[in-house]
């Protein structure tokens, strides 16, 4: 698409007044509030407020506009879809990073830095990374490695810091002051480069939708795509612009609620699977009301239950495997479909769900490990646990485990577990029932245990290592070995290692703690790797008590190395 470039204000969209870039690019300076580009001439083609703009360097092509034909049959519209996941880093968060990292550059700025754990720290540490400016990225101190990947491929120079996100947020304002950085964000040059979204729909033959569906977090996307269709009518290449659709998850809807008050809200907390839309503090509200507003535009929430269903028939109807956030726009329309119906829509797809894979895991029952034996697998199609698997995706799973077949085998392992469990005045949730008869499909039946863990005890002290005794029975041997360790699991493990690594030795090379409910009696499912030189075990153990299930884990765990090392 064409661009061009004219002189330009940086105008309060509160009171007005007119702030110099060179002494703020984020908010007024009177009165802090947000800040938008007005231009001095209208123009046919997009307008970005950067002299020598360079032609995106890593997008090479426009996002898909995608009619869902499926979808459309089903539900009797005519729904459309932008694939905004097809940008460079997987995000539509790309438009904007490309003009702010320019921007940047054209203020001569050292570096540029930001304050995120996800979609944008991955899109600015790409372009920063193309155009040799350095990126800094300020992440809490309990940011998983997996979360910031993608930023640190980039060459992003990742600073942990302790404490929350709003810690990070207001150190890294502060730390883009205290040198000749750029702060990135959520903010006025971001939306100039948003806007190209409604150019781009445009140019692709999308002007006569009667509806686009936007899923909304701080609200900046929905700005820049009403501030992109607002320019364009200005312009004459449109006559109309579409009603446009705020959409946020029930549990994170500050926006929502914000338009039927007239006011911005902020909430203390909020909590949705959709991460990539879950803002306490909308900084764009304005935005987002000024557009729908001026669009007669409405707003909607949707359910976790909602965004679930939504998610995954997205994918299994018109194979879109999209981040959660992206199920809102079609979870919105099928809840109010009688307005719908008959109309031309479109949904717009933000970014990618490899961004976001963790909710898929958590809410799908995890297939097990089977033994390579024909039989098994027969025996676990006909078990129902596929069809279970399916069927369970978001919704309660009350009823699903009572329709489990179990082997008599696997059925009198299981009943071993729950009688063992319920002996320490456990009662099992439905949730964990799930978990145990996932866990006891794992299981292989023919295991001999070279050991058994008969008590143990063990000695904590305030200061120190903490010592575990452990009794093994070993070849039908007692014998007692002591241990001491950094914390009761690694006491515990030591001790037995230290009489079964004269059997077959075993490292644990990483060990996982999955508490199932908050409850103080929850069901634990301790998770060991063991390594023997170049051979690794997975194995499970589960017990209200969670040295018990590590025990559980090391013992199992055992007794499959030494049989694949006999196989």
């Amino acid at each position: 698409m064409k661009s061009t470039y004219c002189d330009y204000e940086l105008r309060c969209l509160e009171n007005d007044h007119i702030n110099d870039e060179k002494e703020t690019t984020t908010y007024c300076t009177q009165c802090d509030s947000v800040l938008r580009v007005f231009y001095d001439e209208v123009s046919d083609d997009i307008q970005y407020p950067i002299k020598d703009i360079v032609e995106d360097p890593l997008k090479t092509h426009p996002s898909a506009l995608k009619k869902l034909d499926r979808l459309s049959k089903q539900y009797e519209a005519d729904l459309y879809a932008k694939l905004e996941f097809e940008h460079p880093t997987g995000c539509f968060k790309d438009r904007g990073s490309y003009i702010e990292v320019q921007k940047a550059l054209e203020l001569k700025a050292d570096a540029i830095c930001l304050a995120s754990t996800g979609n944008m720290a991955a899109s600015v540490a790409a372009y920063a990374c193309y155009f040799k400016i350095p990126c800094f990225v300020f992440v809490p101190e309990k940011t998983t490695d997996a979360k910031i990947a993608q930023a640190t491929i980039y060459d992003a120079n990742i600073i942990r810091i302790k404490g929350d996100f709003s810690t990070c947020e207001a150190l890294c304002r502060k730390f883009a002051k205290s040198g000749n950085y750029y702060l990135a964000g959520d903010y006025v040059f971001r939306e100039e480069g948003q806007k190209s979204f409604s150019y781009e729909l445009i140019e692709q033959g999308g002007d006569d939708f009667d509806y686009i569906f936007i899923p909304v977090g701080c609200g900046t996307n929905f700005g820049a795509i009403a501030k992109g269709f607002d320019e364009l009518k200005k312009s004459g290449r449109i006559d109309r612009i579409p009603q446009l659709i705020a959409i946020q998850p029930e549990q994170s809807s500050p926006v929502v609620e914000g338009i039927f008050k007239k006011k911005k809200i902020i909430k203390n907390q909020v909590n949705t699977m959709a991460q990539s839309v879950a803002a306490s503090d909308p900084v764009d509200f304005y935005k987002v009301l000024l557009g729908i507003e001026e669009t007669d535009g409405q707003a909607y929430t949707v359910t976790e239950d909602e965004i679930l269903q939504s998610l995954k028939e997205m994918a299994i109807e018109e194979g879109h495997f999209t981040e959660p956030a992206c199920a809102l726009p079609l979870a919105a329309f099928k809840n109010n479909s009688n307005t719908f119906k008959g109309k031309k829509c479109l949904f717009v797809l933000t970014g990618s769900g490899l961004k976001d894979t963790k909710v898929v895991a958590k809410h799908s029952l995890s297939s097990p490990v089977l033994s390579p034996k024909l039989e098994k697998v027969i025996n676990y199609i006909n078990s129902g646990y596929i069809d279970m698997q399916k069927n369970s995706w978001g919704k309660s799973r009350d009823t699903f485990m009572a329709n489990l077949k179990m082997d008599e085998d696997h059925e009198r392992l299981y009943n071993n577990y729950v009688s063992n469990i319920q002996k320490k005045g456990k009662t099992l949730s439905n949730n964990e029932i799930e978990v145990l008869q996932s866990l006891v499909f794992n299981e292989e039946l023919d295991l001999e245990y070279p050991a058994e863990v008969l008590d143990y005890k063990l000695t904590m002290r305030k200061h120190g290592l903490v010592q575990a005794a452990v009794k093994l029975n070993i070849k039908n041997e007692e014998v007692i070995t002591k241990a001491k360790g950094v914390g009761p699991i690694d006491a515990i493990l030591t001790a037995i290692k230290s009489e079964t690594d004269n059997l077959f030795p075993l490292e644990v090379s990483n060990h996982e703690v999955e508490i199932l409910s908050p409850d103080t009696d929850s069901l634990v499912v301790v998770t060991l790797t063991l390594t023997h030189g170049e051979q690794e075990w997975v194995s499970k153990g589960a017990s209200p008590d969670t040295i018990e299930a590590a025990v559980q884990a090391f013992v199992k765990g055992l007794a499959i190395a030494m049989k694949s090392e006999v196989a």
